[in-house]
C-alpha cells in the first residue's frame, strides 16, 4: 500500500460515496475505485460494503481509518512545515462557523492554531448560515463554516470539512435505550431541538419527512449550548450532531444513540471567489478540519467500545 491509496481510502471513508470522493481529490471516478480494490487486495480484506446509499465501512475499514489518519496527519504536518521552513506565517483571518462548530470545535482550533502561528490575529463568530454567507459576501469574513446544502450561491468556492451523522443525545438519567434508534422511535421522546430558523433544524425535518415523520418538540432553543446544558435532570432529549457536544460526550455528562438509518449533515467552508484564501487562512481551515475528522473518529470508537 502507498500513501496515494490511504489518502483515497479517507476521503472516501469521510465523504460516503464514490463520486464525493473523486470531487474531493479532483480525479475521475474510476481512479477511487481502482485504487481501493488495490488497497483491499494488498489487505486481504474488504473495506466498504456498497449499499444502494453509498459505502459503508466495514470493520476492517474502521480498523484502517483508525490507522491512516494518523499517519496522513503525520505527512501533511511534515510537508507544512518543511513549506513555510524559515518564513513566518502572518495575516488576519476572520471566521465565521455555525453554531455546532463554534460550541466546542472552533474554540479548541483557534488555540491550537495561536500556539502554531502566533503572529496570525484572529476574528472569529458564530450564527446562522444566511447571515453569515452575508458577511461574507460584505467582506466581513474570510471563510465561513455552514451545512449543506447552503445558499452560497455563485462566486463561492467550497471545501469539504467532514460528514457527520446527527444522534439521539440524553443525560445518563435518561432511561436506558436501545444502541441505535430507528427516526420513528426518535420521533417518540420529548424533545428539545434547535427552531426553524436554524440550519440543523431544517436537515433534520428533511430526514425525518422522508420516513413521514413530524416532529413536534416540546421545546425550542437555537443555542446549542442552552441546550446542552439544559438537558441534564431534564427529562428531555435532543437531536444533534455528536460534536457539537463532544466535551460533555466525553467526560460522560451526556450520552448519544446513532439514529439508523443516518441522518446526516455536511460541512462546508464557504469562501469568496473573488478574495482566494492568505496561507493563513489556508492553514486554519485545515486545522479545524483536522480536528474535527479526529473528534468525530474518537467518537464513533467510543461508541463502537462501549458496552
Amino acid at each position: 500500500m502507498d500513501l496515494r491509496q490511504m489518502s483515497y481510502f479517507v476521503a472516501m471513508y469521510e465523504e460516503g460515496s464514490v463520486t464525493r470522493a473523486a470531487q474531493r481529490l479532483n480525479i475521475v471516478q474510476p481512479a477511487v475505485s481502482v485504487q481501493l480494490a488495490r488497497l483491499e487486495e494488498a489487505i486481504g480484506q474488504k473495506l466498504f460494503y456498497r449499499t444502494p446509499k453509498g459505502m459503508v465501512p466495514t470493520h476492517a475499514g474502521e480498523g484502517a481509518y483508525r490507522r491512516f489518519l494518523p499517519i496522513l496527519r503525520e505527512v501533511e504536518q511534515a510537508r507544512r512545515a518543511l513549506t513555510i521552513s524559515g518564513a513566518v506565517v502572518k495575516g488576519h483571518v476572520a471566521i465565521g462557523a455555525v453554531s455546532s462548530v463554534a460550541n466546542n470545535a472552533l474554540s479548541e482550533t483557534l488555540r491550537i492554531f495561536h500556539r502554531r502561528y502566533p503572529e496570525v490575529t484572529l476574528y472569529a463568530t458564530g450564527g446562522y448560515t444566511t447571515d453569515l454567507i452575508e458577511m461574507l459576501r460584505t467582506a466581513q469574513l474570510d471563510l465561513v463554516i455552514v451545512n449543506t446544502p447552503s445558499r452560497g450561491g455563485r462566486g463561492y468556492d467550497t471545501l469539504p470539512i467532514i460528514n457527520e451523522d446527527l444522534a439521539l443525545i440524553c443525560d445518563n438519567a435518561y432511561p436506558l435505550l436501545p444502541p441505535t434508534l430507528h427516526p420513528r422511535e426518535v420521533g417518540e421522546h420529548d424533545l428539545v431541538i434547535p427552531s426553524h430558523r436554524h440550519g440543523l433544524r431544517l436537515i433534520i425535518d428533511a430526514a425525518f419527512a422522508a420516513h413521514d415523520i413530524t416532529l413536534v418538540p416540546h421545546i425550542e432553543f437555537d443555542e446549542l449550548k442552552t441546550i446542552e446544558e439544559f438537558l441534564p435532570d431534564s427529562g428531555f432529549a435532543t437531536i444533534l450532531p455528536p460534536i457539537a457536544v463532544h466535551r460533555a460526550l466525553m467526560t460522560d455528562r451526556l450520552r448519544m444513540h446513532p439514529i439508523v438509518p443516518p441522518v446526516s449533515r455536511r460541512l462546508v467552508c464557504l469562501s469568496n471567489t473573488a478574495r482566494p484564501l492568505g496561507s493563513a487562512a489556508q492553514l486554519f481551515v485545515e486545522e479545524l478540519r483536522e480536528r474535527m475528522i479526529e473528534v468525530s473518529a474518537t467518537l464513533t470508537q467510543a461508541i463502537a467500545s462501549s458496552p
